[in-house]
């Protein structure tokens, strides 16, 4: 029993020690603390954390000085060839500005029955020229643009005489060129002949001429326009 009694009394002395070593460093602590002086400089500052925040970069397309090249390349190759379309002139044909049909009801000429022949002369004293038509046909006296116009009717096709001043003609053409050829009353002409008609100018001191045949190709209409070109005469 008293063993026990020793232990518990060493044991009690050993924590009042322990206790006492433990008041002490206690004390030189508080003395240290206490004669510490605080500055801005000793006492640390407090600073306010911001919340994370991430910075999202709006990324800027750019466009490199090759691509740029590259685009300009492709562009300025790319042409687009347009291959025209063949057009096919057709040999110019002058055809007279107009084809002798009786307009407008123009002056009839009365025709003269011939007693002996189937032709019948005719005399313009004004526009000074003389000549010969088939008793089938009816005269209609007209004016155009150019001048007068007189045309010698038939269903199968008309014959006509234009009468210009000198320097117009009652139709155009591009190379109008008197020839020896072919003359009518003594006088070189332009002869023009296509597969409907025959056109043949001559000129005087003062007038210009055009004798027009309308025969569509007809033999006999052909025939006949040679013979009135025959004995068409100048006054």
């Amino acid at each position: 029993m008293e063993t026990k009694n020793s232990t518990y009394l060493i044991l009690s002395i050993v924590l009042l020690i322990l206790s006492a070593i433990g008041g002490y460093f206690l004390f030189q602590t508080y003395r240290s603390k206490k004669n510490v002086t605080y500055n801005s400089d000793t006492v640390p500052k407090i600073e306010l954390v911001p919340t994370d925040t991430i910075d999202v970069e709006t990324p800027i397309s750019s466009i490199s000085a090759d691509s740029v090249e590259t685009t300009k390349t492709a562009t300025s190759t790319a042409k687009i060839t347009i291959t025209p379309t063949k057009t096919i002139t057709p040999t110019k044909i002058i055809t007279p500005t107009k084809v002798i049909t009786p307009t407008n009801v123009p002056t009839l000429i009365p025709t003269i029955t011939p007693t002996t022949s189937s032709l019948i002369d005719y005399d313009n004293p004004d526009d000074k020229f003389f000549v010969t038509y088939s008793s089938k046909r009816k005269i209609y006296e007209d004016t155009e643009s150019s001048g007068n116009r007189y045309t010698f009717y038939s269903a199968s096709g008309n014959f006509a005489i234009h009468v210009s001043s000198s320097g117009e003609w009652s139709w155009t053409h591009p190379d109008r060129q008197f020839s020896s050829d072919f003359t009518v009353s003594g006088q070189p002409t332009f002869r023009y002949d296509i597969s409907s008609q025959t056109i043949v100018d001559l000129q005087s001191n003062d007038k210009n001429y055009t004798l027009q045949c309308v025969h569509n190709g007809n033999a006999t209409l052909k025939a006949e326009c040679e013979a009135f070109l025959a004995s068409f005469k100048l006054l």
